[in-house]
């Protein structure tokens, strides 16, 4: 069972490392990779009477591996990304995800599973799917989960998108009210998160254990600062979490001017005024003078602290029209820049982290390997801003990646191909002194993950990438 030096810090002692994924697995032969038709077909389930896809599926000879059937069910985030992702493919199943959410939306405030008024699940399981009773034994949560604070954002801009190409979709009914009624719902529980004292959505939490880090990198070790200490996990506002809420508030001004009696929030044009308002408190609040900084949030004395570490994540404000207009172009240049370099850009795509900070781990889960939808959101802004060469240089590292190994992985190592293409074992690590003194440092991606297969079906043609 490997242990390679790269994935552990000085003064960390591995107290359990188990390997999950056999080296003779057929994950390592190319040509056994399912074709795109067929892995699309099995990442998909049904929830709330709708097709939807699934976070992840498992290969049939995978099916005793707990480690490899944690996510089969819908996720907001994950479904919603899924489906836009294979909108030229499959293009009803992101209306489907739509309403699927919408029908478990928040309706009160309830501690253990962080439901909130308006506010989109996380994790949707039915009570007797053995990893929701394993997780509500052990963290006290109670399903649908709704501890996610960028799921609710991107279903107002996918629902916008829906509804301008075709507005009769803001009338369809779900469990009693329209997806126009909805929407103002979830506009609200925007604004009410936007009250917080940064300014910004922030990863806060009702349930003690529920997860520190509510958006896509919700690992807790995958919020720190230059120095390697981590986010206090009580307050991080994440920096592609602020164009995801510009994108929700603009999504929100839309919709309205096609619902204006769904009784909303505030006015049409206070939407508008609101987001570009939070893209004056981004550059205020996040930009360093030649990058922005990962995240902001608060010290034990209440004061708003940048995290200056470079990360995939400033990568996805191009995805986002928050950096839209000529008077941005420099920004949108200086992301690509620092994006491009080779502390960021591995053989198989964008790293989570980049390699030259003190947290990096070439196989950690958040904090150095190179997830192919993070790759992919990223170089689709790159194409949104003009950068089709840089694109395309990202596309097709993380399109050969894919189609290096049998099957559709999570994440690939950030050292790609060092220590080959992913790594087999699960390595947990304790080190006295820190926030996290038991920390899983490297882990098996999920094999047959609903993002990677997306993100492929979107990177096999360039230009589809392109257009």
């Amino acid at each position: 069972m490997p242990i390679f030096p790269e994935d552990l810090k000085p003064g960390e002692e591995v107290i359990e490392c188990q390997e999950v994924v056999d080296p003779d697995d057929a994950v390592f032969d190319a040509t056994t990779r399912p074709n795109l038709q067929q892995a699309v077909e099995m990442i998909l389930g049904r929830q709330q009477g709708f097709v939807v896809p699934f976070a992840s599926a498992a290969f049939d000879r995978h099916a005793s591996l707990r480690d490899q059937n944690l996510f089969r069910c819908m996720f907001g985030r994950d479904s919603l990304l899924i489906a836009d992702l294979l909108r030229f493919m499959r293009p009803e199943l992101r209306l489907n995800v739509i309403c699927a959410l919408a029908s478990v939306q928040g309706t009160q405030y309830d501690e253990q599973s962080e439901e909130e008024p308006g506010r989109i699940p996380h994790e949707v399981r039915e009570p007797d799917d053995p990893v929701a009773q394993e997780i509500s034994s052990a963290s006290r949560w109670k399903f649908p989960y709704y501890g996610a604070v960028d799921a609710t954002l991107i279903w107002l801009r996918c629902l916008a998108e829906e509804a301008q190409a075709d507005s009769r979709v803001l009338e369809l009914e779900i469990a009693g009210h329209t997806l126009a009624q909805r929407a103002a719902r979830a506009a609200a529980w925007t604004l009410q998160r936007l009250g917080s004292p940064s300014g910004f959505v922030e990863s806060t939490r009702s349930n003690p254990q529920g997860i520190e880090n509510q958006v896509w990198k919700d690992s807790g070790d995958s919020y720190m600062h230059r120095d390697g200490m981590l986010a206090r996990g009580d307050s991080t506002a994440s920096v592609e979490t602020v164009g995801e809420t510009f994108d929700a508030l603009m999504a929100a001004s839309a919709i309205q001017a096609m619902a204006p009696r769904a009784n909303w929030p505030v006015g049409q044009e206070e939407f508008t005024r609101l987001a570009h308002e939070l893209r004056v408190r981004l550059f205020e609040r996040f930009w360093l003078g030649d990058h922005f900084a990962l995240a902001t949030e608060r010290d034990a004395h209440g004061r708003q602290v940048m995290m200056d570490s470079t990360a995939s994540n400033q990568g996805r404000l191009l995805d986002s029209a928050i950096l839209e207009g000529a008077e941005f172009a420099s920004y949108g240049r200086a992301i690509t820049d620092v994006m491009m370099d080779p502390d960021m850009l591995s053989a198989a795509g964008l790293r989570t982290l980049a390699a030259s900070h003190i947290s990096y781990r070439p196989g950690g889960y958040h904090t150095g390997t190179s997830w192919p939808m993070d790759s992919t959101f990223v170089a689709r802004g790159m194409v949104r801003h003009g950068f089709r060469r840089e694109a395309l240089e990202v596309a097709t590292r993380t399109r050969h990646a894919i189609e290096s190994v049998g099957g559709y992985p999570e994440f690939f190592r950030g050292d790609m191909p060092v220590h080959g293409p992913i790594s087999t074992s699960i390595v947990d690590v304790r080190r006295t002194g820190t926030r996290m003194s038991v920390n899983r440092v490297t882990q098996p991606p999920q094999l047959l993950q609903g993002w990677t297969v997306a993100a492929y079906a979107r990177l096999i043609h360039s230009e589809e990438l392109l257009k």
